[in-house]
């Protein structure tokens, strides 16, 4: 094996790990942000450094980012779908040696801090003491940046006064008869209401801010949080005031916005200038788009039954949950979007549209085919008898009824020839047509073409049709066996060939190394694979061996890091990286199922096929007639001893 000198590597060891993986942190301005790009190693304190390490180091990426996304095992990793696209088919790969995630078709990766701060839409603090929780790691109370001890920034304030203003609402509601009344007459029972967190605003924003002074949070808190208007003068104003409140929440608990129902006394008028609901407004941690009401209770029950149903308002859902029906959640203040139908595709693949019988039910309905089809999701339409809504029914007949009603439900083709303006036998040829384009352009939303196929033959049954196909032209997908050019054949030191796209696609746009990079990428990955490997490749691998630059500057990394430790750590590994360099190892799937002769063998061929290329390309260069034949000679040796090893 060729040997290399003691100063082989341009990268210096240092001490102190840098943490450079969490972009969202922003250099401090005047607000209390940190601006993107920024260095977070200035601005942790000792303590801080520590319990990040610390919370890393003991959370179970896999448990934790279970709970927001199904996982799946593949081997040694574990795929799900990316949240942070519109995902179809599972991208997400989380490696739990690496402690952290990488999708393929996106880009998105991080360590499970990165992972709740993007998803939750939290800053720093907030999304470690998530983590820190959910692996019992304690957390002091005050824990902040060096430079952020006196303002925690705007976010981590706006949400702490939702939390205040929830608890004030609740003690408001609960020492109210009068309205504790209204909601019992509504059919809530006091389990309900206390698990739903219902509340009440009062008529004057006066006693929120008096709580908020005592706890030292700042007015803006509350405007910055929705909860709040400022009037002409500066005079403050609840905008729920007198209202009976939902409190609305993030996958993680956390009260991100509410909902507020009107109080009009019985029988008494209705104020048109009034609306019957008001919610919050969008916020850094509030989208209704992306938001769905009562999800952090429905998600478990959704995932156990691989159903979900969707209601329109709260009163609808609450009536569900008290009925048994756990799986359920509500759009509030927004029609059904892609981003809701994304999140949902996450832990369901049937959905039941529970939605008021009437014309705009109907029509709430054909709105969110779209999205759902498009998602490949199954779709339901319960028939309620008119002129029940979904709370009515549900408070009359109970949960068993309600289920089965679902049991009955329409499919989409029953839904679209009901929903249509006569019946069928009642259309003329003209009529038939407009309906069946109409039908057709939802139906080729949907990705399966054998599901689809059925459903045109359905509908053209229904319609008294020849038997038709729909043939849709649809786009390969980034990271899909369609988009990948076809691969060159490969020798790979004897290792069973593998797919390139699915080993490196998260590390090299387009997924497939140039053939003459192969070895190179191959090396990484064995490299970040196997300690024992790291060890030995001390004294074997030179980086003028290495031409692609990437490759070359993360194995310089490795092995200065390797030196100085004596041993490699992936987690630790990836702490000393960039962003860039964290995101292209994590895009290397890691090598599974070889055992410690396969791995030297592997990395053997690896070392001829580069030390090869090395040479050919100096034999073309060299002038000298001696230095040319030592060169050939060795040329001649290692294509005797490769036997079609790593090309």
């Amino acid at each position: 094996m060729p040997t290399q000198g003691a100063c082989r590597y341009s990268v210096q060891g240092s001490s102190t790990l840098k943490f450079p993986h969490f972009p969202t942190l922003r250099d401090e301005c005047q607000d209390g942000y940190y601006s993107a790009g920024t260095e977070l190693e200035p601005f942790l304190t000792a303590t801080l450094r520590d319990i990040i390490l610390q919370v890393k180091e003991n959370a179970d990426i896999v448990q934790i980012i279970g709970q927001y996304v199904p996982l799946k095992k593949a081997g040694a990793r574990y795929l799900g779908l990316c949240p942070f696209h519109h995902d179809r088919s599972p991208s997400m790969n989380v490696t739990p040696q690496m402690g952290i995630y990488k999708c393929f078709a996106c880009g998105a990766g991080g360590d499970i801090l990165k992972f709740v701060q993007e998803y939750e839409k939290l800053d720093f603090i907030d999304a470690l003491r998530i983590v820190a929780a959910k692996a019992g790691i304690p957390i002091p109370e005050h824990i902040g940046f060096a430079k952020d001890d006196e303002d925690k920034g705007k976010a981590s304030q706006a949400l702490a006064a939702n939390q205040l203003a929830c608890q004030l609402y609740q003690e408001e509601l609960a020492g109210n008869p009068e309205i504790l009344a209204y909601v019992a007459k509504r059919g809530i029972n006091d389990e309900t209401r206390k698990h739903f967190q219902l509340g009440l605003a009062p008529q004057t924003p006066e006693k929120l801010l008096k709580k908020a002074a005592a706890k030292g949070l700042p007015n803006q808190a509350f405007i910055d949080a929705g909860i709040m208007g400022e009037a002409a003068g500066g005079r403050l104003y609840d905008r729920f005031s007198g209202r009976l409140i939902f409190p609305i929440w993030n996958m993680s608990g956390h009260v991100i916005g509410f909902g507020g129902r009107i109080l009009t006394p019985e029988g008494a008028p209705k104020d048109p200038h009034s609306p019957k609901y008001v919610n919050s407004p969008e916020s850094p941690f509030y989208h209704k788009s992306k938001v769905l009401y009562g999800l952090n209770f429905a998600r478990n029950p959704m995932d156990k039954a691989g159903e979900a149903v969707i209601v329109e308002g709260y009163m609808d859902l609450l009536a569900l949950w008290q009925a048994g029906i756990r799986n359920a959640v509500a759009v509030s203040g927004t029609a059904l979007t892609k981003d809701h139908v994304q999140i949902l595709s996450r832990f369901s693949k049937k959905v039941f549209m529970f939605l008021d019988g009437d014309e705009p039910g109907r029509k709430a309905v054909r709105r969110s085919l779209e999205p759902l089809l498009a998602q490949g999701l199954e779709v339901k339409i319960p028939v309620l008898p008119s002129p029940e809504d979904p709370d009515s029914f549900t408070r009359k007949h109970g949960g068993e009824k309600v289920k089965e009603l679902f049991a009955q439900s329409e499919d989409i083709v029953a839904f679209l020839l009901r929903s249509a303006a006569k019946p069928v036998d009642a259309m003329s040829p003209e009529e038939k047509e407009s309906l069946l384009q109409d039908c057709l352009a939802l139906l080729q939303l949907m990705p399966s073409p054998n599901v689809r196929d059925q459903y045109v033959t359905e509908l053209s049954k229904k319609l008294s049709l020849k038997t038709m196909n729909v043939k849709v032209a649809r786009p390969a997908f980034p990271g899909s066996a369609n988009a990948a050019a076809p691969l060159s054949k490969a020798a790979d030191a004897g290792v069973e060939k593998a797919d390139m796209v699915a080993v490196f696609s998260g590390a090299i746009p387009g997924g497939r190394p140039r053939d003459e990079a192969l070895a190179e990428w191959q090396l990484l990955q064995l490299l970040i694979s196997s300690p024992p490997v790291c060890i030995a490749a001390l004294d074997s691998v030179k980086l003028e061996w290495l031409q692609v630059d990437v490759v070359r500057d993360l194995v310089d990394h490795l092995l200065a890091f390797v030196e100085e430790r004596g041993s490699f750590a992936i987690k630790e590994f990836l702490d000393r990286l960039s962003q860039d360099q964290q995101d292209t190892v994590g895009g290397v799937r890691l090598l599974e199922g070889m055992d410690a002769e396969q791995e030297r063998k592997h990395f053997t061929g690896i070392l001829f096929a580069l030390e090869l290329r090395h040479l050919q390309k100096r034999m073309t260069l060299e002038k000298d007639l001696t230095k040319y034949v030592g060169i050939q000679r060795r040329i001649r040796e290692l294509q005797s001893k490769s036997k079609g090893g790593a090309q």
